[in-house]
């Protein structure tokens, strides 16, 4: 896992990713999905589902999403988005929303092939 978050630009540990699986699997409202090609974790995607002032709906998001750069272009992207949009909606979601940084136009045609429209920007900010 920590070799595909480097991969999404997020360098980590084996350790620091361990304890983040630990941390998922003791919080109901994140899920996490993986991808196994050739006996080897080819991707793995991650759902987090909150409740949202704005909607009676559950705000379901796409947490991560990352394909190993050998296995791309074999359609495990999408079975992965497919099963966090089947969560989603187990868990009464109706709208699935995420975030890629502007620099990814090959996630972003990725994300658009499967329906998903740009409709709006994102703002970080660090907290101290």
């Amino acid at each position: 896992m920590a070799a595909l978050l480097g991969e999404l630009d997020y360098p980590s540990s084996p350790s620091q990713a361990a304890g983040r699986l630990e941390r998922i699997a003791a919080d109901p409202s994140t899920w996490v999905v993986v991808a196994e090609a050739e006996s080897e974790l080819a991707g793995l995607g991650a759902l987090h589902v909150q409740n949202l002032v704005e909607h009676d709906e559950p705000g379901c998001e796409v947490a991560a999403l990352v394909v190993g750069q050998r296995f791309r272009r074999r359609g495990i992207g999408e079975l992965l988005m497919q099963a966090l949009e089947n969560e989603a909606r187990r868990r009464g979601g109706k709208v699935m929303v995420l975030n890629t940084a502007h620099r990814r136009a090959d996630a972003h045609a990725f994300y658009e092939a499967l329906g998903y429209e740009h409709t709006g920007r994102r703002y970080a900010k660090k907290l101290a």
